[in-house]
Parts: structure tokens; C-alpha cells; sequence
């Protein structure tokens, strides 16, 4: 088992954690194989894609209603 695997699955048990299985455009791989690690940290919430801390995002509350709202209007 990687460190990436271990910190996955450490994740997958944390209920302040999600692990959500989504592709990467930029580096490619198998569809659903690059794990988008989602954390709530007080008030903000933290993406981490290949959850590597390679490149980390962090909304606060208005960014994180945005990208709802929008997730929102496009799935409908």
C-alpha cells in the first residue's frame, strides 16, 4: 500500500473527510481512479485532488455556495 492509498483510506473513515473518485484531464489514468479528497477545516472546505497536497483548494463559505449553486443549475 502507498502513502497515498494509507491517507485515502484514513480519509474514507474521518466524518470530517469524503473521498470522492473522480478523473484528472491533466494527467489521465483509468475514469474514477484519481481520489478528490474533501475535508471541512472549521469554516472553509479543502479539495485535494490526488490527495497529495500537490495543489490544494480551499473555499470559504461564499466560494463554496457558488460552486454549489452552479453544480446545481448544470445537473439540475
Amino acid at each position: 500500500m502507498t502513502d497515498d492509498a494509507t491517507s485515502s483510506d484514513k480519509a474514507r473513515r474521518d466524518r470530517n473527510r469524503r473521498v470522492i473518485d473522480i478523473t484528472c484531464s491533466t494527467h489521465g489514468g483509468a475514469r474514477g481512479f484519481t481520489p478528490l479528497v474533501c475535508t471541512k477545516r472549521d469554516d472553509l472546505i479543502e479539495l485535494n485532488p490526488h490527495a497529495t497536497n500537490g495543489c490544494v483548494l480551499i473555499f470559504d463559505e461564499a466560494a463554496a455556495t457558488a460552486l454549489f449553486d452552479v453544480l446545481g443549475e448544470w445537473l439540475g
